[in-house]
This record gives structure tokens, sequence and C-alpha cells, in this order.
């Protein structure tokens, strides 16, 4: 396929009117453009029943049986992605209505178990749409093929000291061997698609993500620290995928990477970059700390206990899930803001915000109120992250029907046995920093702040679905953040 086709925003559009009739050419449409993909006819049945379910769900519950309205088919490619975007502009969704609806109620747990991920993005007066992924299908795993030295049982030699990689940025070229290098360092416990070197590239053509690699004197791939950007031009990276390939540990491959990344953000305008470091060891924590990065959060349960470091340790983390630190690390002077906090996390944000040292005025919001917005609708997303099975609820907007939104989105992932449920609300309205007060009726606790995340600050709250957390078992590096994992553990239930 034309790879300008590929790289629009969207490959393919169909507008059907929201009759039940028309439901077979909007599944011959999709499985059309599947087809491209080489899905195996198993998961072409999948696709086919989603776009039914989605379609009939929005007919029945967006229309009046009289109107004749409109709805759009859009299929999206992304990295490792095929997207079904449906949109319609029929009446607002009552969720409560749903919910009690024994047919739409089903057939949204059919479309969430079928796709590999599931969003429902209210637009507002743009209407809505339903988002269902399917990630494209890969032949066999690439030739995962390790030296002699990480077959079982037998045991790495250190290389010496004067054997000193290089750093530069990833080309291309280098994507099979930092396939290679995330087996060396995680086994196969890591995220799936860092095992395909396709699918690597293809996020490094889009800008969607951009690597410090060291090269070592046989031009292998020994260490990686990525940067992921939202979309292309974002102006803050999400620093992770720091791994070292265990020959080169004690080598200070992670902070001379991460420096280069800091340095080469700088010369390229990005605000900053934040990060995510887990909690079973200090390493990477210290890292950070050591470039001037601070903490800014916690994240109690992030990643499930599966997740190992091969030759590190061997502690047993049986039934726990690990907690991992927010780091961000300014690279650029960024814009002055003003931030709104509710009174329940002023004390706690306002240290962070001392530490980052950035051009912000805080405001402590009145919330003895309601949510001061009227005649306002939310724009709400969500998204389901299998591999981690953690959800996540964005807000762009809140309307005086946020809570509502979110009380029933969380209800459906509790149910569905999601293990950690994240809210992601601007800090930019008064209206905000209300619905963060009111979110901790619902069970949500603060996790920390994201700073210049999608144009502003962002406040991260955290409900923990009945998994088990043991502040012994997480091991902070610093002062700041060991006072604020005890400020967050005072909520922790």
């Amino acid at each position: 396929m034309n790879k300008r086709i590929l790289e629009s925003d969207f490959m393919a559009r169909l507008t059907l009117l929201s009759d039940k009739n028309f439901i077979p050419q909007a599944q011959t449409f999709a499985v059309s453009y599947a087809r491209y993909f080489n899905f195996p006819d198993s998961e072409l049945q999948k696709i086919e029943l989603i776009t039914e379910e989605a379609i009939l769900n929005i007919i029945q519950n967006a229309f009046d049986e009289e109107e004749v309205g409109t709805i759009d088919v859009k299929i999206i490619y992304q990295p490792g992605k095929f997207i079904i975007s449906i949109e319609d502009k029929g009446i607002p969704v009552d969720f409560r209505m749903l919910e009690k609806s024994e047919h739409s109620g089903l057939g949204i747990l059919l479309m969430k178990n079928l796709a590999d991920e599931f969003r429902f993005v209210n637009l507002g007066k743009d209407g809505k749409r339903i988002e269902m992924v399917k990630y494209l299908p890969e032949q066999t795993l690439p030739d995962m093929t390790v030296p002699d030295e990480l077959k079982p049982g037998e045991t790495l030699t250190p290389v010496p000291a004067t054997d000193i990689p290089v750093i530069r940025l990833i080309s291309p070229e280098d994507a099979e061997m930092l396939s290679r290098l995330v087996y060396r360092a995680y086994g196969y416990t890591y995220v799936s698609f860092y095992y395909f070197p396709e699918k690597i590239r293809q996020l490094l053509e889009k800008g969607l993500m951009m690597c410090a690699v060291a090269i070592n004197g046989q031009n292998e791939v020994v260490g990686n620290l990525s940067l992921y950007f939202e979309h292309a031009g974002a102006k803050v990276g999400d620093s992770g995928a720091a791994m070292v390939d265990p020959r080169y540990r004690g080598h200070n491959l992670f902070k001379s990477m991460k420096n280069f990344l800091r340095n080469y953000s700088a010369s390229v305008g990005i605000y900053g970059l934040y990060s995510e470091a887990v909690t079973i060891h200090t390493f990477s924590q210290q890292g950070n700390i050591s470039l001037g990065a601070v903490e800014t959060g916690i994240m109690l349960a992030f990643v499930e206990e599966k997740f190992t470091f091969k030759k590190i340790n061997n502690e047993q983390l049986t039934g726990l899930r690990q907690a991992c630190v927010l780091y961000y690390l300014k690279t650029s002077q960024e814009p002055q803001r003003t931030v709104y906090i509710c009174g329940k996390f002023f004390v706690v944000l306002k240290k962070i915000y001392d530490n980052l040292d950035m051009r912000r005025e805080l405001i402590m919001a009145d919330t003895s109120t309601d949510i001061p917005v009227k005649d306002v609708q939310s724009l709400i997303s969500s998204v389901f992250k299998p591999e981690l099975n953690v959800a996540i609820i964005s807000v762009s907007l809140v309307g005086e029907d946020a809570i509502d939104q979110i009380r029933l989105q969380l209800k459906e992932f509790c149910l569905n046995k999601v293990d950690v449920i994240y809210a992601e609300l601007p800090l930019d309205t008064p209206a905000a920093a209300v619905l963060s007060d009111r979110l901790t009726g619902l069970g949500f606790i603060l996790s920390g702040v994201v700073p210049e995340y999608r144009d502003g600050d962002y406040l991260k709250m955290q409900y923990l679905n009945h998994v088990r957390v043991d502040p012994a078992k997480i091991h902070i590096a610093s002062d700041l953040g060991r006072e604020l994992l005890s400020e967050i553990m005072k909520s922790y239930v």
C-alpha cells in the first residue's frame, strides 16, 4: 500500500445512514481493508463482529426510531495497529441507560473482549466516537538467537571498563539489534512491540519515538533509552525503555544516554522529559536524580509482577505489582502557567512544584461548591492497555457530567478486572480541581503531576482495584520520593 496513504489521518472513510440494513456494507468495508494487513480469518471474523456491534449500538441508542442520522466509519493505520473509528452526532450518551440495558451492556462487553484496545471518546458538540483497535499480525517473532553466554545456567562475562560504547541517535537500521538487546535485558517479559524490528522502524519514521543507543566496538546496540511522543512535534517526551546489555552494567550507560537525550531535547526546543523508574531497585532512580530530574509522583502498582530484569536480582514479587516513580527533567524554558489545585493535594503538589523550579502560579481552588460549569459537556476518553492490565481515563474538558461519566467507566473497568485505573485531569481550570476532589470520593488517590503534558500540566490520580501494595517492597532513592510515598500511602486502603 502507498506509504502516503498509511501516513494520512485515515486510510478510508465510509458514511452510511443509521439503518440496520447498511451494517453489512460497513462490515465489508472494514474487513476489506483489514485484509491488506494479512489478518487471519479468525481475526477478520472478530473485526466483522465488533463493527456490527458498534454500529448497532449507535443505531439503538443515538437516534430515535423515526430519525435517520449518519454514521462515519474510518479506517486508521498506526504503527502496529489497525483502528476502526466510528463517529456519530446522535443523542448524547446516557451512560446510566446503557449500563442498565442488557443488549447494550452485552454489546459493549463483547467489543471490549474482542478488540485489543477499546476507547470511547466524547467529542462534545461534535458528537462521540468509538475506537476499536486490533494489533497487526506478525508471522513469527524475529530471530532472537542469542550468544552462547546467554544460555540457561551460564554466566555472562562483564566487559572491561576500557570498552566504552559510543552514544548516538538510533537509525532505522538499528531496529533488529535493539530487539536483541531487549531480550538480553528482559527476556520475553517486556512490552511486545520491541520484539518486532518493523514496528520499531515505523514509530521512528512517523516521529512518534526517538532513541539514544549505545554502540560498542562490534557495532552492537548494548544500551537504549527511548523518547515517546503523543504526536509528531510534541514539546514533551516520555522517556522510557531504559535497558543495558548485562555485560555493560556498571558502565554508567543509563546516565550517558539520558544526558545525551537531554542535550538533544534542548537543541530541538523540547520543554522536558518525563519518565517512570521502577522501584524494585533504585538504579534508574539514582540515574535520573543525578541528571537533575525531579520526582513528580508515584504509581503504586503500574507494572505487573511478571516484569523482570535479567541478571539483576531474583527477588520474588508473586501477587504484587511493582511501583514506579514519576520524574520530570526540564530541558528548555517552558511557558508561564497558572495551575489550580484542590486543598487535599495542595501541600504535597506545592512541594513538587517548588523542586521543579518552573514558571508556575499555584492557586488553591474552592471545592466547597459543585463543579463550576453549566451546560458544558465533558470531553473524556478512555483506553485499556492489556499488556499492563491498566486503564487510563483522560479528561480534556471538564463539564457538569464529568463525575457521572468517570463513575460509569470506572465501574466497567472494575467489573472487567482491570488492576489499576488512572485518571488524568488538566490543572488549568478550577473545575478540574473540583473534579479531582470529587474523585477521591470514588476511591481515587493521588499519583502525581506530569508537567507540560498535552500543552499544560496534568494531575494523575490512581484507583487500585483490589490490588495489594506492600510499601516495604517499594525502594525509593531520595528523601523527597520517600516523603511523597508516605503522603500517597496515607490514602491507600
